[in-house]
């Protein structure tokens, strides 16, 4: 019987100590602190690197690989400022890149471009995983893109190297 009659008075004690008072405010972010997050191509254009491009012999070299003409197209539509290919789904980001590894040209394959590729699947997991997560700042996030434009432009200029190194017929010493 005590056990019943602390029991009750217990519960009694814990409803009326239970009870909150306090009103929750919702903050509400103004049409001008919503843009502040936004990045724009604006911003992505600002950026100040060297953009390398493939040249003639490279893309030809690179034509038939088709996960390297996918990149590209991602590469152009974020510095159009979408996102989406980046913000999406780590699991098809990841199969994604271990596919452009897999599918590169016997041509292309050396330690150096391996090695920018290693790096591009550095920079595009860290991108992907600054624009997933909602509290992360707009710099944070602009300097993940541009990281990843730089890994990219450090891509081709490795493949332009190779092909520049093999036209101008120099040898290694052994």
């Amino acid at each position: 019987m005590r056990f019943i009659t602390l029991y009750i008075i217990g519960f009694c004690l814990l409803l009326t100590n239970c009870k909150n008072d306090k009103v929750s405010e919702v903050i509400e972010e103004t049409p001008e602190q919503k843009e502040a997050r936004i990045i724009s191509q604006k911003d992505i254009e600002s950026f100040r690197y060297a953009d390398f491009e493939l040249s003639p012999d490279s893309r030809k070299a690179a034509a038939d690989w088709q996960k390297y003409q996918e990149l590209n197209t991602q590469i152009e539509l974020l510095k159009k400022a979408d996102l989406s290919f980046f913000n999406g789904d780590l699991l098809l980001l990841k199969t994604f890149l271990t596919e452009l590894r897999t599918e590169m040209p016997e041509s292309l394959k050396t330690n150096e471009i391996n090695a920018r590729i290693t790096a591009l699947d550095t920079k595009a997991q860290k991108l992907n995983s600054l624009l997933s997560i909602p509290n992360i700042s707009k710099e944070d996030r602009l300097q993940g893109i541009k990281e990843l434009l730089i890994t990219v432009s450090n891509l081709n200029l490795q493949i332009n190297k190779k092909f520049e190194f093999e036209k101008n017929n120099v040898f290694k010493p052994q």
